[in-house]
């Protein structure tokens, strides 16, 4: 299953701006585009009544002649994610327009693009922004994303672990955070746990299938198992970031500090619709195995709440 990941976030960028613009907009276009999200968001969304009613809302706007008077395909892109969320407020959906990026998700992976892939990751050292030591030996890890657990993204997330393992405490800044893959997030969790711990399930609305999520014990880095953590975030705290704030506060083995997250709790796999046209629907709902619900559209509420800028003063002060 497909979940969304940063990496689709850079192929759907990747595309000329100049094949948006220039794409002649029909009237037929519009509505094949439309007819496509709402037989897709049927077959796959994650809330079926929910589904339905977004369909339906758009295909309404339509006949009405909403969108008669555009002619780019972007805007008409943007406009219909507006409408969508109207029906239902989820940070997951989108409608984008990227004649490029549609063509690849409907092509398996070439050796190409799974190396333009793992280079784009290496540019951003697979989500591992910082680590530093601060003042009285407290650790800071800043994360800016979730990569798939491969070998490579493994390497750089251990050593970034390695670096702070010798902390009193550590803190780990998810602020502006936007996701990534939760098994990365597995993954990560597996270094502060001692024993085999549920995290998460995901729940797929298409086949009825449930995937779980543990933190598998590394046997390295012994400390970190101990060590008190501190999470810092706010409301630009997203997707697999808000996972690992989540995860992490209903095992009572982290303290989260700032401001309640974004509230996306729905991972979401790329729809090619036709024309160009994608749409990123949620098909899937995290259940956490503790609170047996997630923090869908009410974000994770923190611990110590404060303004986001104002989160590692806080943080610090509290270790103190």
């Amino acid at each position: 299953m497909k979940t969304f990941i940063l990496s689709l976030l850079i192929i759907l960028s990747c595309s000329l701006a100049a094949i948006s613009q220039n794409r002649v907009l029909t009237k037929k276009i519009k509505g094949e585009t439309i007819a496509g999200i709402s037989k897709s968001l049927k077959e796959n969304y994650i809330f079926l009544d929910t589904a339905i009613r977004m369909g339906d809302f758009i295909s309404r706007q339509f006949k009405m002649g909403v969108y008669d008077t555009i002619q780019t395909p972007s805007v008409f892109a943007n406009k219909l994610t507006t409408d969508l969320m109207s029906v239902y407020q989820d940070g997951h959906l989108s409608i984008t327009y990227d004649p490029r990026a549609a063509e690849l998700e409907e092509k398996p992976d070439t050796v190409a693009q799974r190396t333009r892939r793992l280079q784009f990751r290496k540019e951003v050292n697979f989500g591992m922004e910082k680590a530093e030591i601060m003042p009285g030996n407290i650790g800071y890890l800043k994360l800016k994303g979730f990569f798939p657990p491969d070998q490579e993204a493994k390497i750089a997330v251990t050593a970034a672990l390695q670096f702070v393992s010798n902390s009193n405490a550590l803190i780990i800044d998810l602020r502006d955070n936007r996701g990534g893959d939760p098994a990365a997030v597995s993954f990560f969790c597996g270094f502060f746990f001692k024993e085999k711990t549920h995290l998460n399930d995901l729940y797929c609305r298409h086949d009825r299938s449930y995937i779980q999520f543990w933190a598998i014990p590394e046997t390295s880095l012994q400390s970190l198992k101990t060590i008190p953590i501190y999470i810092l975030t706010n409301n630009h705290t997203f997707s697999a970031g808000e996972e690992l704030a989540y995860d992490l506060q209903a095992q009572h083995r982290a303290l989260i500090v700032g401001e309640r997250t974004g509230g996306g709790a729905h991972p979401v796999a790329p729809e090619p619709i036709g024309s160009g046209f994608t749409a990123n629907i949620p098909n899937s709902r995290a259940i956490n195995p503790i609170t047996k619900t997630n923090w869908e559209g009410v974000g994770v509420r923190p611990d110590k709440e404060v303004i986001g800028d104002n989160a590692l003063e806080t943080g610090l002060k509290l270790i103190k």
